[in-house]
């Protein structure tokens, strides 16, 4: 394997030329768990990899408990299988907890007062209720807690690593939360070890070619511990060396990518879901794509790489599209990416308005 076949190679493993699947849980399975920092930017990650499917067949699973959104890796929102929350939390939370021990004392929060501000919530949620961020917000106010200056946040992610919430149904347009427990009740969980060897196989099935490294950031945890999960997953992964570097992904034929168009979400695992991009966009126009502050942009697939970025307008019955190229391009290659465009426009459940 060369380093100009890993593209090809992510493409049919992140399920982007050819899925074997036909869900949003199965989508939302194999990845092990598909950032959902924006929602609405998550809901077509799943989307993309699905033909014909739409944004109320995502939704539909969620309400039906078959997906899960919540805090997990890297103290950040992910859309997660039900039946894996539990084991993925209790794998994950010691090192969420341990990365934000620092912020939290600064912001005068210790454990004390987040178990209390977690006892309230659970209180307040207790027989099915949910509650959106702000209700919880007054709720914690008028009993004495501080959730000015980000400490809400913290308040939040600290609950939900600690498996006491999730979210729970939309109300109209706002997220609510609602108790884990009562919403996905807990299954078997999984020794340690066993966990990292399960996650680590997920990872590189569906992210492969990939390396320790890039599973280690995608996870949030060390290296050490990537390390030991990929090693309980090896028998049924295979690896290429590039130089001094070991690739792993799940045993696949040769894959050749031609005339490959997409439009691909913010923040969407094929981007996201490495330490290296290298392989993936010209290091150029990578401040294109993500910021200094963290955002990352909606991004333009032609055969594997990444070429420009874009951005949509919504009306009640249609939306419009407009491009960023990183580079001055044929027309021809901009009206490839037009099948992507009503593709996105179906699964919306609206009308194409324009595309440019």
């Amino acid at each position: 394997m060369y380093m100009t076949d890993i593209p090809a190679q992510r493409l049919r493993h992140q399920q982007l030329i050819k899925t074997a699947f036909k869900t949003p849980r199965e989508i939302v399975s194999f990845f092990g768990a598909i950032q959902s920092q924006e929602y609405a930017s998550s809901k077509w990650g799943i989307g993309a990899r699905l033909p014909g499917c739409r944004e109320t067949h995502v939704e539909q699973a969620i309400g039906d408990k078959l997906i899960v959104r919540t805090t997990v890796f890297r103290g950040t929102l992910h859309l997660v299988a039900a039946e894996d929350i539990h084991w993925m939390l209790q794998l994950i939370a010691p090192n969420v907890k341990t990365k934000m021990n620092s912020m939290q004392r600064k912001l005068g929060l210790d454990e004390a007062g987040l178990a209390k501000a977690s006892q309230l919530i659970t209180k307040a949620l207790k027989n099915g209720n949910h509650h959106t961020r702000k209700e919880l917000t007054d709720l914690l106010q008028k009993n004495g807690i501080d959730t000015s200056e980000n400490r809400m946040n913290h308040i939040i992610y600290h609950a939900s690593v600690e498996r006491v919430i999730c979210n729970g149904p939309l109300r109209g347009k706002q997220s609510t939360y609602t108790l884990l427990q009562e919403w996905v009740p807990n299954n078997t969980p999984l020794q340690r070890e066993e966990a990292l060897h399960k996650l680590a196989g997920r990872y590189f099935t569906s992210h492969g070619p990939a390396t320790v490294h890039d599973f280690a950031q995608w996870a949030g945890i060390s290296v050490a511990d990537a390390k030991t999960g990929l090693q309980g997953a090896q028998p049924s992964l295979q690896s290429q060396e590039i130089g001094e570097i070991s690739y792993w992904m799940a045993p696949v034929k040769k894959v050749t990518v031609t005339d490959t168009h997409l439009l691909l979400p913010a923040f969407d695992e094929y981007f996201i879901g490495y330490k290296d991009r290298s392989t993936l966009i010209d290091s150029r126009f990578t401040s294109k794509v993500m910021t200094n502050n963290g955002i990352f942009n909606p991004i333009m697939i032609h055969n594997g790489q990444v070429i420009g970025t874009w951005k949509r307008a919504l009306k009640k019955d249609s939306v419009t599209i407009t491009t960023e190229l990183f580079k001055p391009a044929k027309k021809a290659l901009l009206k490839a990416f037009e099948p992507a465009a009503r593709q996105y426009a179906d699964f919306l459940g609206l009308t194409l308005n324009g595309f440019s």
